[in-house]
C-alpha cells in the first residue's frame, strides 16, 4: 500500500498539478459509488466530459467506458476519507473516442441479453412443466422481476439524449 502520509504532506497546488498533468486518465468514485471527479486527461482519452460523468454510478461509468478507446483500465481501492476507488485509464495509441450510436447500441444489446435470457428460460419452464402453486408463484415472481429489470435497463440505456452524446 502506498504511503498516504507522503501525500498528506503535499501542498494542495502540487496535488492539483499532478491531477491536471497526469499521463493517465483518472476518475474518482466516492464511498456511495458515484463518480465525483475526472481529470482532463480522462476527458481527452475517453471523450467523456466531467459534466457528463459526474453523478454516474460505478456501473454506468463502466458501461460508458465500453464505448471508448481505452486500452487499459485499472481500478484501485483507496482508503481516503470520502473516496472509495480511483480508476486509471490509458488510451490506445492513435485512437480517438468512439461515441458512435452503433457502438453504444452494441453495448446496450449486450447488457440486455442477460435478463432476456432469464425471461425466455422462465417462460419456457412455466409453459412446459407442471408445478405446484407455490413453485409457479415463485417462478412467475422471478419472471416479473426480470421484466422489471429489463424495462429499467431499456429506460436508462436507450434514452435518446444519452445515445446522441
Amino acid at each position: 500500500m502506498a504511503n498516504t502520509a507522503l501525500y498528506d504532506s503535499l501542498p494542495p497546488e502540487v496535488l492539483q498539478a499532478l491531477w491536471h498533468s497526469s499521463l493517465y486518465g483518472i476518475a474518482a468514485i466516492n464511498n456511495q459509488g458515484f463518480v465525483i471527479a475526472v481529470n482532463p486527461t480522462f476527458e481527452r482519452c475517453t471523450g467523456i466530459s466531467q459534466a457528463e460523468a459526474l453523478g454516474w454510478t460505478e456501473d454506468d461509468f463502466n458501461l460508458a467506458l465500453l464505448a471508448t478507446p481505452v486500452r487499459e483500465c485499472k481500478r484501485v481501492e483507496v482508503a481516503v476519507e470520502g473516496l472509495h476507488a480511483l480508476y486509471y485509464l490509458r488510451v490506445r495509441a492513435g485512437a480517438t473516442p468512439q461515441n458512435s450510436i452503433a457502438v453504444k447500441l452494441q453495448h446496450i444489446a449486450e447488457v440486455l441479453r442477460e435478463p432476456l435470457a432469464s425471461i425466455y428460460g422462465f417462460t419456457e419452464l412455466l409453459l412446459t412443466q407442471d408445478y405446484d402453486k407455490q413453485t409457479r408463484t415463485d417462478l412467475t415472481s422471478t419472471l416479473l422481476n426480470q421484466v422489471e429489470l429489463m424495462s429499467n435497463l431499456i429506460n436508462e440505456q436507450l434514452d435518446v439524449r444519452k445515445i446522441n452524446k
